[in-house]
């Protein structure tokens, strides 16, 4: 994502900074985005997450949100 800082502040204990930004552009991979829509389809994306020094990669889709707005092939 590219975006561009709005604000800058610090947190209530003075222990970090909290960064609000307004996204300008996102750059994905055009294999996982839904054709016809700027949508990134979840089930072709596979994020590395990292928590507590430790590495993790998804599970399988347990439902959606009743916001969703992402078309799925095939549903």
């Amino acid at each position: 994502m590219e975006a561009r800082t709005v604000r800058v502040r610090p947190d209530a204990s003075d222990d970090f900074l909290i960064v609000e930004a307004h996204v300008l552009k996102v750059h994905a991979d055009p294999r996982i985005v839904v054709p016809g829509t700027q949508h990134i389809d979840p089930a072709l994306w596979s994020p590395l997450i990292y928590n507590f020094r430790h590495y993790f990669g998804l599970g399988p889709e347990l439902g959606q949100s009743f916001r969703s707005q992402t078309p799925r092939p095939g549903r």
